[in-house]
């Protein structure tokens, strides 16, 4: 189904009737008003990118970084999206690319529903006083797997 059609359909079932993609292929959404999701379009290559700030990158960054980067291998720690740092916003952020192939609504939101989880379980393992504060988080958690990995 059609990028643009589904996302209309899902602000219409979310009652924003009227939602679409602006000029640059972009749409954000908040939801449970603390998780900006955007929507970034590329019909060149056919595909959709979820993408997530997590928070502020601390000052301290070699060994958070060395921690994040392991938990992007493959997706294993991540629900199959990977962990980045936006140089030029000083962030952490959780991105993932789709193929533009969703099948209908029940297939998009299945896949939002599945970052939005990985979103907040790692603004969860990235505290809020250790974002703030510019020390260091500790990703140090023993279920890491738990959300299987996608290759």
């Amino acid at each position: 189904m059609e990028l643009s059609t589904l996302l209309e359909e899902l602000g219409t079932s979310t009652g924003l009737d009227g939602l679409a993609f602006d000029a640059d292929g972009q749409c954000s959404l908040l939801f449970d008003g603390e998780h900006e999701v955007t929507f970034v379009r590329d019909p060149e290559d056919r595909s959709l990118i979820l993408y997530c700030e997590l928070g502020k990158l601390p000052v301290q960054t070699e060994g958070l970084c060395l921690r994040l980067m392991q938990a992007s291998l493959l997706g294993a720690e991540t629900g199959g999206a990977a962990l980045s740092v936006h140089g030029a916003l000083n962030t952490v952020v959780l991105w993932k690319r789709h193929d533009e192939n969703f099948e209908d609504l029940a297939a998009l939101k299945q896949a939002l529903n599945a970052f939005l989880a990985q979103v907040i379980h790692w603004k969860e393992r990235l505290p809020e006083e250790e974002r703030q504060a510019g020390g260091e988080a500790s990703l140090e958690r023993p279920d890491l797997n738990a959300y299987g990995m996608f290759v």
